[in-house]
């Protein structure tokens, strides 16, 4: 799993056959535990991005999904599924490993 400090910098390229998972989170929220749990269990590899810093992180988080102003908030190759909720939705309708290849 990589790991970047700078929500700001451009992500890193994974493989054509696999999609890419990011994750906005924050240190010590326990939904962003449970979101990274999840996706180890299922052998999807994912950048998480720390937002304890940011100093509009809620700003930040709508500006990527309107609406949606808490973290966790993922993306799946760059498509905005939502927290870890929708997360767990997606794993249980059978959809998480088909958006993640």
């Amino acid at each position: 799993m990589s790991s970047r400090t700078n929500p700001f910098e451009s992500p890193t390229k994974m493989s054509d056959s696999q999609q890419r998972v990011v994750m906005y989170r924050t240190r010590g929220c326990p939904f962003c535990v449970m979101a990274e749990q999840l996706l180890q269990q299922k052998s999807i590899p994912v950048e998480q991005i720390y937002l304890d810093d940011h100093p509009d992180r809620r700003g930040f988080v709508s500006s990527i999904l309107p609406g949606h102003y808490t973290v966790p908030l993922v993306l799946i190759d760059d498509r905005a599924i939502g927290g870890f909720t929708e997360l767990q939705d997606l794993d249980a309708g059978g959809e998480l490993e088909n958006l993640t290849g």
